[in-house]
């Protein structure tokens, strides 16, 4: 739980960035400072922060395996703080952007990274609720940038942004604090230092004694995993193989991907400014209306926790991309609707448009790409997917306000389009992962397809459960972890050696 509230503090700073560049950019000490930009110097000043994040990711690719989880999350903390400084003190936009870009390069990798952490630390059947609790708190920061932003368009001062711009150096000290007492991954102990250490860390998380047979049930699978990934560089992310790592990749970069082309972020970042020039509102009203529909945003996004592991993950996403695409389209109709009759019925679909995404792309994405990828490439496939997160993220901010100019409501037309194609992407593409443990997901992907059947294998097994995924591995295998565990079983269950099936120097 613990574990949780950090990852949680890291990806709530992730929602307010995203809500507080909205809640000033318009704002009059803002637009005094910074000379009146422009729609497409908005667009930067919001976009490249994405960008920043874009590169938190990939550095996480490269150095994030060699760090760890808990000391790259102390440099993204380190790398947002002095990004928060240099926005606080911009006076002019380059300034400004560097700030944003600095600042994004923090979030992006601890996005990365986070939900790789608490993937690896959570249970089989409880990974989906704490993750969920996670990426819930995403809300959490966006609806504390609204408010906050909020309160402080009532001063004449500079504070109306930098105030809200100042508060995120609140949460990476809060990560920096309680990071240190929190335990590491013991999927990365065990592949970075010993079994012995990560035996320990599963123990501590379990609360039970090393020798409990719980406990070495999970080493034992831990230690399987690394036999059967061998030695791995991160180019064996880009081939298929055995354990097919590059769809398991695509997977994960492709569910972010579909992420933020709901179009979500063309509405949370610019929401009071859109409402402000293609509605008859004032502009108190846009900042109260967004505030108020982040607010009741926040409710569903924790929803998915009564429901996530029963449910599961694809069924979620298919709902999901079939009521986004039908609120998009509402949306461009109450563009359509003239006098106030058009604004309250767009503030509405807003509203559940926020809802639908809430219970489904929100949190779904973020543990989809952790829980996909193997072992020893699970941060770089994070990572991956995190980057594709970012790079879809800043485009789409950076082009909404020039868009939204050029084509009006027909931009939410286009949204209504992508959500409709992720139907057809999630059902023949995405296997199930709900209630089964990280080393089950693995046996989803043994090599066994060729082309199309490649792409496809494992789905329809996953959707029945673990036995069915077992029973469709190919009977080599299925033996050879009979005889493990029967080799496992002879020891007594108090022995807290590593199995001697596993090469202990090949796995550090």
């Amino acid at each position: 739980m613990l574990i949780s509230a950090a990852g949680g503090m890291g990806f709530l700073l992730f929602g307010y960035d995203q809500g507080v560049m909205g809640g000033i950019i318009s704002s009059e000490s803002f637009v005094k400072q910074f000379n009146n930009p422009s729609t497409l110097q908005q667009g930067l000043i919001t976009g490249l922060y994405d960008i920043g994040c874009l590169f938190g990711s990939l550095f996480t690719f490269v150095t994030g395996e060699a760090l760890g989880r808990r000391r790259s999350i102390y440099v993204g903390c380190v790398i947002v703080m002095v990004g928060t400084i240099l926005q606080a003190t911009a006076q002019v936009i380059p300034h400004l952007i560097v700030g944003r870009i600095v600042t994004g390069v923090g979030v992006g990798i601890m996005t990365s990274i986070v939900p790789t952490w608490q993937s690896e630390v959570s249970a089989a059947n409880e990974r989906g609720i704490y993750l969920t609790l996670q990426s819930g708190n995403i809300n959490t920061g966006f609806v504390l940038s609204n408010w906050i932003t909020l309160g402080a368009s009532y001063a004449t001062t500079e504070f109306q942004w930098i105030f809200p711009i100042c508060v995120q150096l609140i949460f990476a000290l809060y990560l920096l604090v309680n990071v240190p007492f929190l335990v590491e991954s013991p999927r990365w102990v065990a592949n970075h230092r010993s079994v012995e250490e990560a035996t320990k860390i599963i123990a501590r998380l379990q609360d039970r004694d090393e020798d409990h047979e719980d406990v070495l049930k999970v080493r034992d699978e831990i230690c399987r995993a690394l036999e059967e990934e061998g030695h791995i560089s991160w180019f064996d992310l880009f081939r298929n193989g055995g354990q097919q790592n590059f769809r398991r990749m695509l997977l994960g970069f492709g569910v972010l991907y579909m992420q933020q082309l709901t179009g979500i972020n063309s509405i949370a970042y610019y929401m009071p400014v859109v409402l402000g020039e293609y509605l008859p509102l004032s502009s108190s009203m846009t900042h109260i209306i967004a505030a108020v529909a982040a607010t009741q945003y926040l409710f569903f996004s924790f929803l998915p926790v009564v429901f996530i592991e029963k449910v599961g993950r694809r069924t979620i996403m298919l709902w999901g991309a079939a009521a986004l695409m039908l609120f998009s389209a509402l949306i461009a109709v109450g563009f359509n609707v003239p006098g106030q009759g058009g604004a309250i019925m767009t503030v509405i679909m807003y509203c559940l448009f926020y809802d639908a995404f809430g219970m489904s792309y929100l949190n779904v994405p973020w543990m989809y790409a952790p829980e996909i990828n193997s072992l020893k490439l699970r941060s770089k496939g994070a990572a991956i997917a995190s980057a594709s997160n970012w790079l879809f993220n800043g485009i789409v901010v950076t082009i909404t306000p020039s868009t939204l100019a050029a084509i009006g409501y027909k931009y939410y037309v286009v949204w209504a389009v992508f959500n409709a194609s992720f139907i057809p992407m999630v059902y023949f593409l995405y296997p199930e992962t709900k209630g089964l443990s990280l080393e089950q997901i693995d046996h989803i992907f043994e090599g066994r397809g060729q082309g199309w059947s490649c792409l496809t294998q494992g789905v329809r097994e996953s959707i029945k459960g673990a036995a069915a995924i077992e029973a469709a591995r190919p009977e080599h295998l299925r033996l050879r972890d009979a005889e493990n565990a029967l080799q496992d079983s002879s020891g007594s269950v108090g022995d807290k050696d590593v199995p001697t099936s596993v090469n202990l120097e090949h796995a550090n």
